[in-house]
C-alpha cells in the first residue's frame, strides 16, 4: 500500500526543493540570506507549509475557536454600525485571528518553522512542537479574543444610541468628543491621568455609561501609597497595541460634565468605577494565585457594586452565578445573553 505523505510534508517538500534548487538561498543554523528577487517565492512556500500544519491539526483543537470568532465578526459590525464608527481596532495578531482564525494560529509558527528550515530542529521535533504550540497559541487567542467579544457584548446589552470619544482640555481635564473609533486601551495621551476610552448613552438605563478596558498588569500599578517622584514622559496610557489579559471598568455618569478620571499617578488618586469586570476561563478559577490577582485589582479599586468575573469555558455543571468574596462569577461562555447578569446590576 502506497504512504501517503500529509499534506504539510508534501508542501515542505516543495519548499526544500526550492531552496536546494536555487543555490543563492543560503540557510544554515546561523545564517539566513534569502536574495530579493527569490524572497516572494520562498514565502509563498513558507506560507503553504504553515497554512497545511493549521489545516492538519485544526479540527482537533480544544475549544470552539470558530463560535468565538464568529460572534466576534457580527458584534464588531452591529456595534460599528450602531454608534457610525470607522472601525474597531484590535492588536495585529488578534485581529488575524478574530477575522481569519486559521491564518491567525499560522502567524504564531512562524518560529518554529523556521528552526526546522535551518536544521535546528528535526521533522519530527517540528511536528510534534508544532501540535503543542497550536494548542497553546489558540488556547491564549481565544482568552484574548474573548475579552473585546465580551465587552462589545456588553455595550450593545446597554442599547447605546449616542457615543463620545474623551479627550483632556488644556487644564487636563477630561471632555467629550466625536468618537470615530473604538480600540480598547487607547485613551488620550497623558503622563499619569487614565480617563474611559469612551462615553455611551444607554437607552436601556436613560444614563450616560463610562467604559475603559485597561491592561490587568497596568491596573496592578494604579495603586500608589505614596507620591511618585515624576511624570514618565514613556507613559501615555494607551496601551491599544498591546495583547494582554483586560479589566473592564464601567460606571455611571451623572452627566457629561462628571467624566471620571479612574487614576491619577501624580497626585495619587484612583476613582472608583461602578463595577469592574475580568475574564476567567475555569481552571483560572481553581488557582488560587489567579483569584487573589483579581481580589488585588478589585480591593484597589473598590468598584461601587462589586468586582464580577466572566467565565470563558463554563462546565455544564456551573452555577450560572455564584459569590465569591466581593466578587460575582457569571457562567457566561459564548452566550451574549448571559451577560446581562453584569448589566442588570447597573439598574
Amino acid at each position: 500500500m502506497m504512504n501517503i505523505q500529509p499534506q504539510w510534508k508534501q508542501k515542505y517538500d516543495v519548499l526544500r526543493n526550492y531552496v536546494t534548487g536555487n543555490p543563492e538561498i543560503h540557510i544554515d543554523t546561523s545564517e539566513v540570506s534569502i536574495p530579493e528577487h527569490l524572497r516572494d517565492e520562498f514565502y509563498r512556500h513558507f506560507d503553504d507549509v504553515r497554512s497545511a500544519v493549521v489545516e492538519a491539526h485544526y479540527g482537533s483543537l480544544p475549544l470552539d475557536v470558530e463560535a468565538l470568532c464568529g460572534n466576534y465578526i457580527r458584534s464588531e459590525k452591529e456595534i460599528a454600525d450602531l454608534l457610525g464608527v470607522e472601525r474597531i481596532e484590535l492588536p495585529v495578531d488578534l485581529s488575524s485571528f478574530l477575522h481569519n482564525p486559521k491564518e491567525g494560529l499560522a502567524r504564531g509558527l512562524f518560529n518554529r518553522l523556521f528552526e526546522m528550515v535551518q536544521g535546528k530542529i528535526t521533522i519530527n521535533d517540528f511536528e510534534r512542537m508544532a501540535h503543542s504550540d497550536l494548542n497553546a497559541i489558540a488556547a491564549e487567542l481565544f482568552r484574548l479574543g474573548y475579552e473585546p467579544w465580551a465587552a462589545l457584548a456588553l455595550i450593545r446589552l446597554l442599547d447605546p444610541d449616542e457615543a463620545f470619544g474623551i479627550e483632556l482640555d488644556e487644564d487636563d481635564e477630561p471632555i467629550v468628543v466625536e468618537l470615530k473609533e473604538i480600540a480598547f486601551g487607547r485613551q488620550f495621551h497623558h503622563t499619569t491621568k487614565r480617563i474611559p476610552e469612551l462615553i455611551l448613552r444607554s437607552e436601556k438605563l436613560d444614563r450616560h455609561i463610562a467604559v475603559k478596558m485597561p491592561l490587568a498588569r497596568e491596573v496592578d500599578t494604579y495603586y500608589f501609597p505614596f507620591k511618585r517622584p515624576s511624570r514618565s514622559k514613556k507613559r501615555t496610557g494607551d496601551t491599544s497595541h498591546v495583547l494582554d489579559s483586560r479589566v473592564m471598568f464601567i460606571s455611571i455618569l451623572p452627566d457629561l460634565k462628571k467624566i471620571p478620571v479612574f487614576a491619577d499617578f501624580h497626585a495619587c488618586a484612583i476613582e472608583s468605577p461602578d463595577l469592574t469586570v475580568e475574564f476567567l476561563t475555569e481552571e483560572d478559577l481553581a488557582n488560587p494565585d489567579a483569584v487573589v490577582q483579581v481580589q488585588k485589582r478589585v480591593d484597589y479599586m473598590k468598584p461601587r457594586l462589586g468586582g464580577h468575573i466572566v467565565v470563558i469555558n463554563p462546565g455544564p455543571a456551573s452555577d450560572i452565578v455564584k459569590p465569591m468574596g466581593n466578587m460575582d462569577v457569571f457562567s457566561v461562555g459564548l452566550d451574549p445573553l448571559k451577560l446581562h447578569w453584569v448589566i442588570d446590576k447597573l439598574g
